[in-house]
């Protein structure tokens, strides 16, 4: 008996401080993850809406961990855009652009924010932008078409609406760009 009370607090304190080290080791290596393992857990989450915010986490996470990853920046952005935080979204685009003034993706996310915002002026920059970078993305050709019909600038928007049918000429607005296109 006695020598039992003896041992306990010795065994309890000794298990005690090798679980509270586990668990800080556990916590540490949470944070010790790199940008690609948080990206990769961001591509699994972003794939479902109803992780979207975990996604939104783990990007953040890869850019703290790289902050000059523009897929990071692009994959962040648009998930933000998904959920309606467009003006977030904007500023991430914004980013990635910043970090790599020549990644069509990026201008082209970018325009489709300030297109959301309303500001479809700048949305026109950013698309002719991304499309100057990447002259044969179909979905850039077809939101600048889209900016330009709303703008009144119907040539522009048929020359674009035509270029979008010319790389994409079974894409899911194909029908639609067809019923704009006079050719």
């Amino acid at each position: 008996g006695a020598r039992g009370g003896l041992i306990e607090p010795l065994t309890g304190q000794f298990v005690l401080n090798f679980e509270t080290a586990a668990i800080e080791r556990k916590v540490r290596a949470l944070h010790e993850r790199t940008a690609e393992e948080w990206f990769e857990l961001g591509m699994t989450w972003d794939a479902n809406a109803s992780t979207f915010e975990d996604a939104i986490h783990a990007y953040h996470q890869a850019i703290e961990a790289a902050p000059e990853w523009v897929e990071a920046y692009i994959n962040l952005g648009t998930t933000l855009f998904q959920v309606g935080r467009i003006g977030e979204s904007r500023e991430v685009f914004a980013a990635a652009v910043e970090r790599d003034s020549r990644n069509a993706l990026a201008h082209f996310n970018l325009g489709c924010a300030h297109e959301r915002l309303g500001d479809t002026a700048t949305a026109i920059g950013n698309f002719r932008t991304a499309l100057s970078l990447a002259p044969h993305m179909p979905d850039a050709h077809l939101n600048l078409a889209l900016a330009y019909e709303k703008t009144g600038a119907k040539a522009d928007a048929l020359n674009h609406f035509s270029l979008y049918l010319r790389y994409e000429p079974q894409g899911p607005w194909a029908d639609f760009a067809r019923t704009r296109d006079v050719h």
